[in-house]
């Protein structure tokens, strides 16, 4: 055989094959974020009346307080009926403790598909609500950030360090660690080859309604990876406030979020 022949063959399996893993990651994404058949659900009704908090409670508790005429809410009040799909062990709290609180070494917050980039340009153009994507982003971020700054900090004072130098440790490794993205061709064949959304890189995606998003649900579909899906993207703000009460959050005094509640 030409060795010209053998060469160009060579040359283009190695060209071609790393073309084809991301293919195969790309085709790998949906089955990635779909719950396995069967899978074990937990139904929640998140309120958000218009000046309080959020309140979480049970489907069936919501279903019977109104059916029993018991439920009084401000007026405007918005309710979201969300169901919570894990996937590691099918236990609510553990997985979603596990999930939230476990120590990663980077977390990806992706923002949902390339459109989202219109809300910087002409948020009149997004398929849904610009601000409060941009709310369910700030809040999932900062929850995420302040757990990161907890591992690190104790970290950095088994290392030695002093109150300062401990904060300022954990602040610096927060930032390092911490990456966005969107929902792009490349973002669903890393998701699809497990590169980020596993136990050592934490990824959260958004869907809402300009990714064609149907329900209201939180999926967690591996440790490391959760997927926030919301008929509107006031629904995604909801269903991180859902989050925060599962795993018993709490914002420190002095480090509330401008949408926090």
């Amino acid at each position: 055989m030409n060795k010209k022949f053998i060469v160009a063959l060579v040359l283009m399996a190695i060209i071609l094959a790393p073309t084809a893993y991301v293919f195969y990651g790309y085709s790998k994404y949906e089955e990635q974020i779909t719950p396995k058949q069967n899978s074990v659900s937990y139904q929640f009704v998140v309120i958000k009346p218009p000046s309080t908090n959020y309140i979480v409670i049970s489907a069936e508790t919501y279903l019977n307080l109104t059916k029993n005429g018991n439920l009084s809410l401000p007026l405007n009040s918005k309710a979201y009926a969300i169901t919570v799909i894990p996937g590691i062990t099918g236990n609510l709290g553990v997985d979603m403790n596990l999930t939230f609180r476990s120590k990663y070494e980077r977390f990806t917050i992706v923002l949902g598909s390339p459109d989202v980039k219109v809300c910087s340009s002409n948020p009149k153009m997004f398929i849904g609500s610009c601000s409060d994507r941009t709310a369910a982003v700030v809040e999932i971020t900062a929850m995420i950030s302040n757990i990161f700054k907890g591992h690190y900090y104790q970290e950095a004072l088994a290392k030695g360090m002093d109150t300062q130098e401990a904060q300022n440790y954990a602040h610096d490794q927060v930032t390092r660690r911490y990456g966005t993205n969107y929902l792009s061709f490349f973002t669903k064949s890393q998701i699809g080859l497990g590169n980020i959304g596993n136990k050592q890189h934490l990824a959260v995606i958004l869907r809402g309604p300009a990714e064609g998003a149907e329900e209201n649900r939180i999926i967690i579909p591996r440790l490391g990876l959760v997927v926030l899906e919301g008929k509107t993207d006031d629904a995604l703000r909801a269903e991180v406030a859902l989050i925060e009460h599962i795993i018993g959050f709490k914002w420190p005094t002095e480090n509330q979020t401008s949408t926090s509640g």
